[in-house]
């Protein structure tokens, strides 16, 4: 047997600091893996749920075990829509940034499923990367900038861990671009 709104209401009023204490770990472990949810805002829905009767609160439970499981259920239901879901938030989204005119105008977002890395496009990536690092033996500066590029730094960042100043890196970038768009060329 269920109780009414009413009993509900004042069952979760009268929850102790402890209780509550232990429900907030309880939702800490039950958010984890989920995307745009915190142990409150997982509580708050629980105790939405509840005072709604969209779940039911028996009689002959303590309420913070009652609490526990609705709050267990939710996080459940939670982590089935996210998967089964139109949206997956399991996406990488960048900006593509270009220093051609004619490409800046076509710059947009850019989404690659993580599904989408495959050992495969890994593989062609590193092959890639060797030709690169092939073709600059015999300039170790461009080397050493485009290691950095590819550990993600930025130009400032670069600039510092080589040691040159902004303006030895804009033209070593520039040598860069330059080889890469040949390579890019050779390729078609």
């Amino acid at each position: 047997m269920s109780l009414s709104k009413e009993e509900v209401y004042r069952a979760l009023e009268q929850l102790s600091d402890d209780d509550y204490q232990r429900i907030r770990y309880k939702a800490r472990t039950y958010v984890r893996g989920l995307v745009n949810m915190s142990a409150e805002d997982l509580i708050q829905e629980t105790f939405t749920a509840l005072l709604g009767q969209d779940r039911i609160f028996p009689r002959d439970l303590p309420p913070a075990v009652v609490l526990m499981n609705a709050m267990h259920s939710e996080a459940s239901n939670l982590r089935e829509r996210e998967t089964t879901g139109a949206i997956n938030h399991f996406v990488d989204v960048s900006e593509i940034v270009s220093d051609d005119a004619d490409e800046a105008a076509a710059t947009g977002v850019f989404v690659i499923p993580r599904a989408e890395v495959t050992p495969e496009r890994i593989i062609s990536g590193q092959e890639l990367f060797n030709q690169l690092m092939n073709s600059l033996a015999n300039e170790p500066d461009l080397q050493d900038l485009a290691v950095a590029w590819g550990m993600e730094m930025t130009g400032q960042e670069a600039a510092d861990s080589l040691g040159w100043d902004m303006k030895q890196y804009e033209a070593a970038r520039k040598r860069l671009n330059r080889r890469l768009k040949d390579m890019k060329e050779n390729e078609k």
